[in-house]
């Protein structure tokens, strides 16, 4: 429901229903119609891009990250478009997280002594893990084995830094965050509830730059952008009240 082009066939439904009805039964005409003008210009590029700029708002830089960059960085998956067979299945990852790994791949080789953990489960139970594919194509571009470290348990960005505060040896709790810029605020809370202490470098930018008459004309690649959004939007309120649940306990009084 999060798609505005499942909002257009509810309005288009509600139309359908609305247009024999009389009186006080035309609300779900007139709703319909509503709806579907909400879901069309939701599927611009002019909502798409406001939405996604509001969330690639870089934060103020904390003058350490500049001074003294932590040697680990951790990278977190983006996806895959098909089941991998196995890790050196590449093909399989999604273009998201390939730009992921690529930004984290130049971070890498910029100093050395450093280091990254891959993190994303399987898109399958038992299958191969996300990080698993991330940690062979950073060895394809160049990464030295020793330096890579994988976790893949998770299942979601929540669970990535859940994982990641678990790993033996642990991390450090000063960590590089290296993820899509859009992706960033959600996974900066999570990381930040699990108890790290983030420097982050955005990778894959998607938002583009104003246009006329193009940007108010609805595209397919708005409708992914819009939809990419919304799904940020809802998952970091879902983290937030996860993160309120967990700070109180059953008789409803607050933890210290």
């Amino acid at each position: 429901m999060l798609s505005p082009l499942s909002w257009l066939l509810l309005a288009l439904l509600l139309v359908g229903v609305g247009l024999p009805l009389r009186g006080h039964g035309r609300w779900l005409l007139h709703a319909g119609i509503g709806g579907a003008v909400v879901a069309i210009i939701a599927m611009t590029p002019w909502v798409a891009n406001t939405l996604v700029g509001w969330l690639e708002t870089p934060q103020p830089v904390v003058a350490s990250c500049l001074s003294s960059p932590p040697p680990v960085a951790v990278v977190l998956a983006g996806g895959v478009d098909t089941a991998p067979t196995e890790p050196a299945d590449l093909p399989a990852m999604a273009i998201t997280t390939r730009r992921r790994v690529e930004r984290a791949v130049a971070w890498w080789h910029e100093r050395p002594g450093r280091s990254l953990v891959l993190s994303g489960g399987p898109h399958l139970a038992g299958g191969v893990p996300t990080g698993a594919l991330m940690a062979d194509y950073a060895r394809r571009l160049g990464v030295a084995a020793t330096a890579l470290r994988v976790e893949g348990r998770s299942e979601s960005t929540w669970d990535n830094a859940r994982g990641l505060a678990a790993l033996q040896p642990p991390l450090p709790r000063r960590v590089v965050l290296i993820t899509s810029a859009m992706h960033m605020p959600r996974a900066r809370y999570a990381l930040a509830r699990a108890g790290f202490d983030v420097c982050a470098i955005a990778a894959d930018p998607r938002r583009i730059a104003f246009g006329l008459p193009g940007y108010l004309i609805p595209r397919s690649s708005a409708l992914v952008k819009t939809e990419t959004a919304l799904h940020e939007l809802v998952g970091m309120a879902y983290y937030r009240w996860l993160d309120a649940r967990s700070a109180t306990p059953r008789d409803g009084r607050a933890r210290d």
